[in-house]
């Protein structure tokens, strides 16, 4: 089960959560949420490019961020725990957000890439970093991949997602091709999603074409709506049924000045979203299939990340070439 798409949700229902505060009167609640929900980040493995930050103030600094409106990065992960199991996330996103450019890059990481576990030093796939080291393996592990730091992180387990969509209404996707799953049949074309659908939408891997790749795609369609409805004044009149779902649900070093700050200063950032695909190709290694990104396409990847990132004033030479696919509002 796809539990990242559950956790994008949750997130984009927490944006709603601080808009909400001028139109709703639950101030106080909602930084009672936000209190339960945050969690800083746990000391991180020490990489080349990314020294550990000062452990007297690391979520100050981040904090700063925000109220400056710097571009700032976010890794989201859903974990599938289990009892006696720590879990291991199931899909994993890499997302940045430029206020001055008006702009957002989303990257999904294809869940079986092989890779080096930051902490650990020998190379497995990137989502069983999290069952070797929890959420500061996660973050180093890809931080490590990208060569870039990440200032913050959403942790989400399995569960509310339907209720959540539901909440919001339901989402509306183009449905690339026809397939049914899980007793669920999904025609070509427009389609409507409550929860229970959506999850079922998300989760289908085999039947595709293009595999893990194509629900990847098939995960930002659903994000894609879910930022949409964010932004949209009719959700906060459901806050008060978000916020239970919301905090039973998430954890993350966004701090409630933060998702304040991001909600205001960087609303406008969702805008155009950039879509970067990872290519690489399957590989069988010990018994074990993999997904193999070469080194090109890793600094590539890098590269495209860098580049966005920098002042608006320094961004007129794009850098780097590649699959890349622009959604706009």
């Amino acid at each position: 089960m796809n539990k990242f798409v559950k956790g994008m949700l949750v997130v984009l229902a927490g944006g709603a959560i601080i808009g909400g505060i001028s139109l709703y009167q639950t101030v106080g609640q909602v930084k009672e949420t936000a209190a339960k929900i945050y969690e800083p980040l746990p000391p991180l493995p020490q990489t080349d490019r990314t020294a550990p930050v000062p452990p007297e103030a690391p979520e100050r600094q981040k904090s700063k961020k925000t109220t400056e409106q710097k571009p700032i990065t976010i890794l989201l992960f859903g974990v599938d725990e289990r009892e006696g199991d720590k879990g291991r996330t199931d899909t994993l996103m890499f997302l940045s957000f430029h206020p001055q450019k008006k702009q957002s890059l989303m990257i999904s990481i294809p869940r079986d890439t092989r890779t080096t576990i930051a902490g650990r030093g020998f190379e497995d796939k990137i989502n069983h970093a999290y069952s070797w080291g929890g959420v500061a393996s996660t973050v180093g592990t890809v931080q490590d991949f990208f060569d870039t730091p990440i200032d913050y992180y959403v942790h989400v387990n399995m569960e509310g997602f339907s209720e959540i969509v539901d909440t919001l209404g339901g989402v509306t996707v183009d449905n690339p091709f026809a397939f049914s799953y899980e007793g669920y049949d999904f025609p070509q074309g427009m389609i409507q999603l409550d929860g229970n659908t959506a999850l079922a939408y998300v989760r289908m891997r085999y039947e595709d074409p293009q595999g893990d790749l194509g629900r990847n795609k098939r995960q930002q369609q659903i994000i894609r709506q879910l930022m949409d409805k964010a932004k949209q004044t009719g959700t906060f009149t459901k806050l008060d049924q978000v916020l239970a779902t919301v905090a039973n649900n998430l954890k993350t070093n966004l701090t409630y000045d933060d998702m304040k700050a991001m909600l205001f200063a960087y609303r406008d950032s969702l805008e155009t979203i950039e879509v970067v695909d990872i290519t690489g190709s399957s590989a069988l290694i010990g018994g074990v299939y993999y997904y193999i990104v070469p080194d090109s396409e890793r600094q590539r990847i890098q590269q495209r990340i860098d580049q966005f990132l920098l002042p608006q004033q320094r961004s007129a030479d794009e850098a780097g070439t590649g699959p890349t696919r622009a959604i706009d509002s």
